[in-house]
C-alpha cells in the first residue's frame, strides 16, 4: 500500500461516537478541532456539505427544531451559528448551494402552480432572507457556479405544473441576487449528442428531456448529472460548452451516481462517481473514462469488485475521495493517487470542506 503523504492540510467533517467534528488531516493524522452543532447523519435524500468561501464557512447541517439546515461561521467552524429562519415555511428548507461570496440560495414551500418552490437568497451577514420571484415554467435545482451577484443554477424548463421528466428540458439559469431576477441562459440548439454505443443501452432514456441536477459551471463550460428511469436508478452525465456549441453525454451504470463535479481553468469537465470511476470531457467533447477505480483499488488494497466510493471533492487543484477506509488524494485526472489517512471503523467521513461550485483554484 502507498505511504501516507506529508501534504498540505485537508479539512473534513467527520462523525463518530462523540458526534460531528470539524477536523484536519495533517501528516497522515486526523485532528478533531471543533464540534459541529446539528444533525449530520447520512440518510436518503439528504445532502451534507461544508463550503469554504471568501467570507467564511457554510455548513449544511440539520439543526433540531429549525427548518433551515444552514450554519454560518469562520473558516475553522469554531463558532458556527444557525442561519435565520425563512418566513412562513411549513416544511424543511432545501438548500441549492453557496456562492463564492457566501450567499446561500434555498428553496421554501412548493406552489402547485409552479415547477419550482419559492426561491430565497441569504447574503453573508444578512439577518433576513430575500425572496426571488421565479417564472412559473422554470424548475430550479442546484447551484453550479457564481460570478459576483450572479448565481448560475441548473434545472429544467417545462409547462407548469409539469410532473413528468418528458415534459421538461434541461436548462441553465442566471439568478441575479441583487436585482432579484431569474433568467434562462441559452444552451446549444443542436442539443446533446451521445456515443453510438450509448444509444442502444437504454433507448428509453433521452438526455434532451428532463432536468439537470448536481452541476459545476465555469467559463461557459457546464458539467451536470441527470436522473432517469422508473426509480431514477440511471444517471446521465452532461458536458456542455456554450461557447463552442458542443454537448456530450454518457450514461452511467445502474445505481451509479455522480459524487463530485468540476471544471478546470482549461475548460475540462470532470465527474467522479460512487463506483470510483472518473469521467473527463474536454470543452463539451466526448466523455472518456479513466482507470481511477483500478488505481484506488491498488493503493488501498481493496478489490475492484463491489468497490464503492464515499464523499469526494475537487479542492486546491486535486481530487479528494473517501475510498473504503482511506482518504485518497490524486491529480484531477486521477493520476498519482496517494493515501493521506487511514481511519478506523468507528469514524465516518461525512464531507470534505470544498470550495463553492464552479470555483477554480484554492477554496
Amino acid at each position: 500500500m502507498a505511504q501516507q503523504s506529508q501534504e498540505s492540510v485537508v479539512s473534513v467533517l467527520v462523525t463518530d461516537t462523540t458526534g460531528v467534528s470539524f477536523a484536519e488531516i495533517r501528516a497522515g493524522e486526523l485532528h478533531r478541532l471543533h464540534a459541529v452543532p446539528g444533525e449530520m447523519r447520512k440518510a436518503v435524500g439528504t445532502t451534507r456539505r461544508a463550503v469554504r468561501h471568501r467570507r467564511g464557512l457554510t455548513l449544511l447541517s440539520r439543526v433540531p427544531e429549525r427548518k433551515v439546515p444552514v450554519l454560518n461561521g469562520p473558516g475553522d467552524a469554531s463558532a458556527a451559528l444557525p442561519a435565520p429562519e425563512l418566513p412562513r415555511q411549513r416544511n424543511e428548507v432545501t438548500v441549492s448551494g453557496v456562492t463564492a461570496g457566501g450567499t446561500v440560495l434555498a428553496f421554501g414551500d412548493w406552489n402547485t402552480d409552479r415547477l419550482s418552490p419559492d426561491l430565497y437568497a441569504l447574503p453573508w451577514g444578512a439577518d433576513a432572507w430575500q425572496h426571488i420571484e421565479v417564472p412559473e415554467d422554470f424548475a430550479l435545482a442546484h447551484l453550479a457556479g457564481s460570478d459576483g451577484d450572479i448565481a448560475h443554477v441548473v434545472g429544467g424548463v417545462g409547462r407548469a405544473p409539469a410532473v413528468l421528466l418528458a415534459d421538461r428540458r434541461p436548462a441553465l439559469f442566471a439568478v441575479d441576487t441583487a436585482r432579484g431576477t431569474v433568467t434562462e441562459l441559452p444552451l446549444p440548439v443542436a442539443g446533446p449528442a451521445r456515443r453510438r454505443w450509448d444509444r442502444w443501452r437504454l433507448s428509453g432514456i433521452d438526455p434532451a428531456v428532463g432536468k439537470f441536477e448536481d452541476a459545476a459551471y465555469h467559463d461557459d463550460v457546464l458539467v451536470a448529472s441527470a436522473s432517469y428511469g422508473e426509480y431514477f436508478e440511471y444517471e446521465v452525465l452532461h458536458a456542455v460548452d456554450r461557447a463552442r456549441g458542443t454537448w456530450s453525454t454518457v450514461q452511467l451504470r445502474n445505481g451509479e451516481c455522480a459524487r463530485a463535479q468540476y471544471v478546470d481553468a482549461r475548460r475540462t469537465a470532470y465527474t467522479v462517481t460512487s463506483f470510483g470511476n472518473l469521467w473527463i470531457s474536454q470543452a463539451g467533447g466526448p466523455w472518456q473514462r479513466t482507470p481511477l477505480r483500478k488505481r484506488l483499488a491498488e493503493v488501498t488494497g481493496v478489490s475492484t469488485r463491489g468497490f464503492a466510493a464515499g464523499p469526494a471533492a475537487f479542492v486546491d487543484g486535486r481530487l479528494l475521495i473517501d475510498a473504503d477506509g482511506a482518504v485518497v488524494a490524486c491529480e484531477p485526472d486521477g493520476t498519482r493517487p496517494r493515501v493521506l489517512h487511514w481511519y478506523d471503523e468507528d469514524t465516518d467521513i461525512l464531507a470534505f470542506v470544498e470550495p463553492p461550485a464552479g470555483t477554480v483554484g484554492a477554496a
